[in-house]
């Protein structure tokens, strides 16, 4: 059965990929084949990796190659069978460094976000740090994308300490009410606190607690605190409902609350 399935698929790998069905077909195939039958069907896919990407159905099986063969390295890695783990990481490494050429365009792409996910969900990581390091040389510009938040959510989920360290730093700099403030960087906000250390959340916090004036464009003595106009907003409220979820008890929490119980009567719609 799963010869006759090979022998149907070889030299159709492509075609298939690009159909709405037959793109279903490829993915349940890389998952039931067995290991030695992939190489050669995978093969059909090189020089096309881009053109995949971007298209509706075919991104679903870039995305199913990466998951599975990453899947079968980590089982290889886990059972100690380290030519194993070696052999199917490398099926994907001709997707691997087409991606990597094009990080910052895919990044933006409604689909190519999503390959970008699964290679920081699954890859082996010798890829994955490849992919980081791509990506933190766009951090800043992805950050409030309508498509690249998703990549960067992806990045304190996934990502080392120096990534979440760097994306701090570009919320501290470009304002936490600025970004708090909008639809998409707001998420951001959320999954840094999310997956940040204890000094992190606290550093958002202590973002929190400046005063600046009404309209948040700098420290003004006189102003309201960053934390009371952020209650007060959209999107920014769902910022500090994270914090208050996250955030351990100690020195910043204890003034964050009493910032908000002071103004608690403005506040009267805000579950504090």
């Amino acid at each position: 059965m799963k010869a006759s399935l090979k022998d149907t698929l070889a030299g159709e790998m492509l075609a298939l990929s690009l159909q709405m069905y037959g793109c279903r077909v490829v993915q349940k195939a890389l998952e039931t084949l067995d290991d030695d039958d992939l190489p050669s069907l995978l093969a059909e896919f090189h020089q096309h990796v881009l053109s995949c990407i971007h298209d509706q159905n075919g991104n679903h099986v870039m995305q199913k190659c990466i998951e599975v063969m990453s899947v079968k390295a980590k089982a290889a890695h886990d059972n100690g069978e380290i030519q194993r783990e070696i052999f199917c990481s490398g099926q994907i490494q001709f997707i691997i460094d087409d991606v990597m050429g094009n990080v910052a365009g895919l990044s933006c792409h409604p689909y190519g976000c999503r390959v970008l996910q699964r290679i920081l969900e699954h890859c082996a990581d010798p890829q994955k740090t490849a992919a980081l390091d791509e990506i933190s040389r766009c951090h800043r510009t992805l950050l409030d994308d309508q498509y690249g938040n998703y990549v960067i959510q992806h990045v304190l989920q996934f990502g080392r300490h120096s990534d979440r360290e760097s994306i701090l730093s570009i919320v501290v700099e470009s304002g936490l009410l600025s970004l708090s403030r909008q639809k998409f960087a707001s998420n951001v906000v959320e999954k840094l606190l999310k997956y940040g250390t204890p000094e992190q959340r606290n550093a958002v916090v202590r973002e929190m607690l400046k005063v600046v004036d009404e309209d948040g464009l700098g420290e003004h003595a006189g102003g309201t605190s960053v934390v009371i106009l952020m209650v007060r907003d959209a999107y920014a409220n769902y910022v500090v409902q994270t914090t208050l979820d996250v955030v351990a008890e100690g020195t910043e929490r204890r003034l964050l609350l009493k910032e908000l119980n002071a103004h608690s009567a403005q506040l009267v719609s805000f579950p504090v």
